[in-house]
């Protein structure tokens, strides 16, 4: 995600955060109705907008208004307005308590706007105006009938239901209408082919359409069956698709948004042979998740987290047929690179804003929900989140909210697990002690050895005996617990959580350093050899993508913290000189070091952890600097014609948790 697109998340994330902190105490507004006719000029940049505004209220209305956007002309009730402005924001005075009608002529040049500049922007390969752009009342929700207008090539396209659509020799026109009551919706528009498909799901029609760049047309056919797909999946696991369609968008930049009844990505990121499997269903699920449900920011955001463990993790487990092991063994590593100062409960987690974050909110969460499924049993988890997403649907939810549908599926009560696992930073550390086998009994004891209370936690067990392996689950809610299990056969090994089940910091044997080991220290410094400046420059760029933040240049090791880690970065015979002059570790096997460009992480005797990357021109290293952010769970990334052509993650060493007995 880059950076518009990320403040075009938060954006949203604070126009809910304003609602829920703006209704906490009292009901919650009638929504606003908006009726507004849009003309586009993508030509010019020109945006034109009449919207007709409808809404129970008294005295003083916010509307929310990019500054962008001139006020042509304000009235209420009929009567002229001088518009109240400051900033994105226009204040009103509508009399009374009663309905009221605002109507609001606005218009906006945008030709002056890049790829480079926040939305709004309209321009010939693409436009796209956030939420700010219609004037929105900011303590309420919104429906509305949105017409709008634009020349040719250009079609438009906005969350919601699509009534009519005409197309002239020059212009194409649009009526789309909400669902329900929502966040005010966005506008996007494009040089678009559309390609339809009206899925049939056992429930009314599901208009499915891609809007692509018409270098994308030979993809839609794919988006269009993968999501009819997960649509179907998604309504007969969590409840009926709560949109009456759903249109996958291209756009210029490299991202991916997820909006109501639409994802927006961008037209380089649609090629990714992946990201049907991956992004694709994620973002569909946010329809569910995020969306239909909306989230109750101020006490933390659920939604990444749901979804990522029912698509992500799901999707992840069905090409594995691991069951979603390696996946959670990644999120695991994640958390095991996370520095205990950047840790935070995931109750303050509002949206993704660096890697610290998405750890926090997005794996520790899909891990959180991975254990309840595991402690209560599929079914229950199914009927669980089947019974949030009914009585939530359309409403602002949050994790009280969760933990209710679960204890009511469940009979059980779940304050001790909610409280452990939200409320505080942090996670069990667990050792396995006194294992003793005696016949066919096997006892031993587990610790947690963390600071602070005991985790409640459900523990699988494998214990292979001499008759084959035997399964057992174990309930853990003290710090120190002993166990006695009966075997069939004398026992001969002993694993607790072989399957990673649990969300727990791994030992140093179970997480081979990856990048974002390096990645997530605030103390990592640069080390850029050589003396060619634009070489030195491209290895800072290199770095500070990497980190998501300034990375301050040092020129030997006697100036790193000490508790610093290590980015060596530049051309291959400086880096290889310098590792050599400096007995720092050389490319482990099986890494070859006759490649074009080379990354690796190795984690050193006194614990420092050393990221390597090197390539053997300034060219090369640039496509290396623009690759590595991706790679960031892993432990090494190999590049030839810049593209990667090997990645992977050094293989760990058994873990305290096992221990044979023969």
């Amino acid at each position: 995600m880059n950076d518009w697109s990320a403040r075009i998340v938060s954006a949203m994330a604070f126009a809910c955060l304003s609602l829920v902190l703006s209704t906490a105490s009292a009901a919650e507004p009638a929504p606003a109705h908006h009726n507004a006719r849009v003309s586009l000029d993508p030509a010019s940049g020109k945006v034109e907008v009449r919207n007709t505004i409808t809404l129970e209220a008294q005295d003083r209305v916010t509307l929310r208004l990019e500054p962008t956007f001139v006020v042509e002309s304000l009235d209420v009730d009929g009567e002229r307005r001088a518009p109240d402005r400051l900033g994105d924001f226009i204040a009103v005075d509508v009399g009374g308590q009663g309905k009221h009608t605002i109507n609001l002529h606005t218009r906006a040049s945008l030709a002056t706007q890049t790829d480079h500049e926040q939305p709004p922007f309209l321009r010939a390969d693409g436009g796209f105006l956030a939420q700010g752009w219609l004037g929105q009342p900011i303590d309420r929700a919104a429906t509305y009938a949105i017409e709008v207008t634009t020349a040719l090539p250009h079609i438009a396209v906005l969350p919601g239901r699509l009534q009519k659509e005409t197309r002239t020799n020059e212009s194409y026109t649009a009526i789309f209408t909400s669902d329900g009551a929502d966040s005010p919706p966005v506008l996007i528009t494009g040089p678009f082919e559309v390609t339809e498909k009206i899925a049939s799901l056992g429930q009314p029609h599901v208009r499915i359409r891609t809007y692509f760049h018409p270098e994308l047309s030979t993809l839609a056919n794919g988006y269009l069956d993968d999501t009819a797909r997960y649509i179907e999946h998604y309504a007969k696991t969590i409840g009926p698709f709560p949109y009456a369609g759903f249109a996958i968008v291209s756009g210029p930049a490299p991202i991916g948004i997820g909006l109501p009844g639409m994802t927006y990505m961008g037209r380089t990121v649609l090629t990714l042979p992946f990201i049907r499997a991956t992004s694709l269903p994620h973002e569909v699920l946010h329809n569910w998740w995020g969306n239909a449900v909306g989230i109750d920011y101020a006490t933390g955001n659920w939604a990444e987290g749901l979804t990522s463990y029912q698509a992500d993790h799901a999707q992840a487990a069905s090409r594995s047929q691991d069951g979603g092991r390696e996946k959670r063994l990644e999120w695991l590593r994640n958390y095991a690179a996370l520095p205990t100062e950047r840790d935070q409960p995931v109750t303050t987690f509002q949206s993704k804003t660096h890697d610290a974050t998405q750890v926090v909110g997005y794996d520790k969460v899909a891990f959180i929900f991975h254990m309840l499924k595991t402690h209560l049993g599929g079914d229950v988890f199914d009927k669980a989140t089947q019974r949030f997403y009914a009585d939530n649907r359309h409403h602002t939810a949050s994790w009280a909210n969760i933990k209710t549908a679960f204890e009511r599926e469940s009979g059980q009560d779940l304050s001790a697990f909610f409280d452990a696992w939200l409320n505080r930073p942090g996670a069990p550390e667990l050792a396995l002690r006194d294992v003793k086998a005696e016949g066919q009994h096997l006892a031993f004891s587990l610790i947690q050895t963390q600071d602070g209370a005991a985790y409640p936690l459900t523990l699988n067990a494998t214990v292979t005996t001499q008759a084959g392996e035997q399964q057992t689950r174990l309930t853990m809610d003290q710090k120190n617990q002993s166990y006695t299990v009966t075997t069939d056969a004398p026992p001969n090994a002993l694993s607790i959580d072989p399957n990673f089940d649990v969300f727990r910091r791994l030992s140093k044997n179970e997480t081979p350093p990856i990048l974002r080991d390096v990645t997530l220290n605030d103390a990592t410094r640069l080390i850029a050899p050589g003396k060619d400046a634009s070489t030195r420059t491209i290895a800072r760029v290199l770095a500070e993508d990497l980190m998501q933040a300034s990375v301050p240049e040092i020129q030997a090791l006697s100036a790193l913290p000490q508790k610093g880690s290590l980015i060596v970065a530049g051309l291959k015979a400086d880096v290889l000189a310098f590792l050599k002059q400096n007995a720092l570790p050389l490319p482990p096997k099986p890494l070859d070091l006759n490649v074009q460009a080379l990354a690796y992480v190795v984690r050193e005797t006194n614990g420092r952890t050393t990221l390597v990357a090197m390539a053997a021109d300034d060219h090369t290293l640039e496509a290396l600097a623009r690759a590595l952010p991706h790679y960031k769970r892993r432990s090494f990334a190999v590049m030839n014609e810049g593209v990667v052509t090997d990645k992977g993650t050094w293989n760990p060493e058994e873990g305290p948790l096992s221990v044979r007995l023969d």
